[in-house]
């Protein structure tokens, strides 16, 4: 909280001094970049989501804010007509509603994982270094513990 509110000086600052055009070195570089690393999270959460793993919730969340970042760039850098139409044509059909997906996995994920979690625990499932371990097989010459039936 306290860093958010030390922000707030400086955003006017930032927006009183600094030039509304400017000319960048590395445009190229900076822009692909983004989108490499943006591919990088994509797949990482369309991994973890193949293998239900709990770190899904977190990359989705990455995702979401890349994905949210590279339309407000897109759609603020752009100039003339056609540029700005894309852009905004991007970012409202693809770029933002890819965001709420990926926010609707990451607060689904941590739900049902938190809902789960103590009758994985009843049933002998313990979570080991980020992992869903399953109970353990009965030593041999014992046997398994037997169902209550409802």
């Amino acid at each position: 909280m306290l860093c958010a509110l030390a922000l707030g000086p400086w955003i006017v600052w930032l927006f009183i001094s600094l030039p509304s055009r400017e000319v960048a070195h590395h445009w190229d570089v900076a822009w692909t970049g983004l989108d490499v690393g943006l591919a990088a999270l994509l797949a990482g959460t369309g991994i973890a989501l193949a293998l239900r793993s709990p770190i899904a919730a977190v990359l989705a969340s990455m995702t979401a804010a890349v994905l949210i970042c590279d339309a407000w760039f897109d759609v603020v850098t752009s100039s003339g007509t056609t540029t700005l139409s894309i852009a905004l044509v991007e970012a409202l059909l693809v770029e933002l509603p890819l965001a709420i997906v990926c926010i609707w996995i990451a607060r689904n994920i941590e739900r049902v994982l938190s809902d789960a979690r103590p009758f994985l625990q009843r049933a002998g499932f313990r979570v080991e270094h980020g992992r869903l371990v399953p109970p353990e097989a009965p030593a041999a010459g014992r046997s398994a513990p037997t169902r209550r039936s409802r």
